[in-house]
């Protein structure tokens, strides 16, 4: 009996690991769900702008979902830990931002490496040497026709998921403050995926905005949760 019941709460274990995890090899945009929740994703970081970032979500209790590049760990690798600390979402943002729409770097072994690169700086960082990271977000949002072919195979082949976005706008500098806040409000709905930018310099602006777009929108009945959360199987 006893032997019956270890098995049956190992299954039952490993079933709900599972239940709870991207689909590695999938591409998530978009939640499907009539439930007033928003994803809240930050891009390019850690950086200088982190850490207020960061305490803006413990203000509200929100659970964020962070894609980090490994140069940027290498250089703010007290704030990676900050970020993990608080329980924050970690996935991988590839080490160098190269945009891989163009031709020249559009191959898989550079891929595979920018990946690789990035989990060796973020583990050293984090100085866990098992920690796991299972999303992962293009940079430029790359997902066109140079990448297309090999892109989601290799990702499934090292265990993460794609996940993009369905607004995000804080890197256009000509749009005004107020109009931003507007746009995003404008584009929020039942699983929508918002994108901002914690990494990179001039932020403040970002900042400013996500704290004027939370506010709007936790009045409005929304809540705001991490892209594992939305998209978890």
């Amino acid at each position: 009996m006893r032997n019956r019941l270890g098995i049956f709460l190992t299954l039952t274990f490993q079933w709900t690991a599972c239940a709870f995890a991207y689909h590695p090899g999938g591409f998530y945009h978009d939640g499907h769900t009539h439930e007033k929740v928003i994803a809240l994703t930050f891009d390019d970081g850690p950086g200088r702008f982190t850490p207020a970032v960061l305490d803006l979500l413990k203000k509200h209790n929100i659970h964020a979902t962070f894609f980090m590049e490994g140069s940027q760990i290498e250089g703010y690798p007290a704030t990676a830990r900050l970020v993990r600390d608080a329980g924050q979402e970690i996935g991988n943002h590839t080490y160098n931002h190269f945009n891989f729409n163009t031709p020249k770097n559009a191959f898989k072994e550079r891929f595979e490496h920018e990946l690789l690169q990035t989990e060796t700086s973020l583990r050293r960082a984090l100085q866990d040497p098992d920690y796991v990271m299972k999303a992962m977000r293009m940079p430029y949002g790359a997902f066109g026709k140079y990448n297309r072919a090999w892109l989601l195979p290799t990702l499934k082949e090292h265990g993460y998921a794609l996940v993009h976005w369905s607004f995000g706008e804080d890197w256009i500098t000509k749009i005004p403050e107020e109009k931003m806040v507007q746009d995003y409000v404008a584009h929020a709905k039942p699983g929508a995926v918002f994108l901002f930018h914690d990494g990179g310099r001039k932020r403040e602006k970002t900042v400013k905005v996500v704290t004027q777009v939370i506010d709007i929108l936790e009045a409005k009945g929304y809540r705001f949760i991490a892209a594992g959360d939305m998209f978890k199987e």
